[in-house]
C-alpha cells in the first residue's frame, strides 16, 4: 500500500474521502435545458472511475430564476434537477467517489435578455464590464427571496443525495455585497441599512439550518 500522503483517506465530517485528489468545480457547458443529463454525468462519473476521490460539479449553478445562465450553469433553482443531479450521485457514488456541488447567484454578472428576461439585480446599479447589464439595486423583499433560494437549493442537493456544496462567492452576488467597488447602498438609498451586511454568514446559516418549514423540494416554487 503506497504510503504517499495524496493517496491516504482523508476525513471531512461526516464523509470519508479515498483519497485527497478531487476535480473543482467548473463548468463544462454540458448541460442539456440547463439539466445535468447524460453527457455531464458521464464526464464525472469517467474522473470516478480514474480514482479521484471527490469530484465537484456546477461551477455553478443557480439558485434563483433571475440568476440566468451565463455559461451553461445548472438550473437548480427548478425541481426537476432533483432527478438528473440523484442519477450522477448514483453514478458516481457506484465508483468509490464522493459529489459536490457549488452554487450559486451571479447576480450583476450576467445578462438580462436571457432565459425568462428577468431584470439583474445587485446591491448597487453599478455596471459589470463583461456582460454589460445595469443592474436592478436589491429591496430587502430581494435579499429575503435570493437567500431562501440557496437553502431551496440546498434541499434539493440534499434530496439528490450529493454529499455536499459550496458558495461560490467571488465576483458573484454573495461577494458583490462584500465589495465597495459594487456595494454603495447607504442611508440614502432608502433601502434599511441591514442589506448591506448581508453575507456568506447570513446565507449559510439559512441554508445549513433548512429554514424552511416543512415544505418539500417539490412544493417549493422560488419566484424571481
Amino acid at each position: 500500500m503506497s504510503t504517499d500522503p495524496l493517496l491516504q483517506p482523508y476525513r471531512l465530517k461526516h464523509l470519508v474521502l479515498r483519497n485527497r485528489l478531487m476535480s473543482t468545480a467548473h463548468e463544462p457547458a454540458y448541460t442539456e435545458d440547463g439539466m445535468p443529463k447524460e453527457r455531464y454525468r458521464l464526464y464525472h462519473a469517467e474522473k470516478a472511475k480514474g480514482g479521484i476521490a471527490l469530484t465537484m460539479i456546477g461551477g455553478s449553478s443557480v439558485v434563483a430564476a433571475d440568476s440566468a445562465q451565463a455559461f451553461g450553469n445548472i438550473l437548480l433553482y427548478k425541481d426537476e434537477a432533483v432527478r438528473w443531479l440523484k442519477e450522477l450521485a448514483d453514478d458516481v457514488h457506484g465508483h468509490g467517489a464522493a459529489v459536490m456541488i457549488q452554487m450559486t447567484h451571479l447576480g450583476r454578472r450576467t445578462n438580462w435578455n436571457k432565459a425568462d428576461w428577468l431584470p439583474v439585480i445587485a446591491p448597487s446599479n453599478v455596471r459589470e464590464p463583461s456582460h454589460r447589464a445595469f443592474p436592478k439595486i436589491m429591496e430587502d423583499w430581494d435579499i429575503t427571496r435570493v437567500v431562501q433560494a440557496y437553502a431551496d437549493g440546498a434541499e434539493r442537493v440534499k434530496a439528490a443525495g450529493l454529499d455536499g456544496l459550496e458558495l461560490e462567492c467571488y465576483g458573484h452576488l454573495i461577494d458583490q455585497f462584500w465589495s465597495p467597488a459594487t456595494n454603495r447602498r447607504d442611508g440614502s438609498a432608502r433601502i434599511s441599512s441591514s442589506a448591506r451586511g448581508w453575507s456568506a454568514t447570513r446565507t449559510g446559516t439559512v441554508v445549513f439550518r433548512g429554514r424552511r418549514g416543512s415544505r418539500s423540494p417539490s412544493a417549493s416554487r422560488p419566484q424571481a
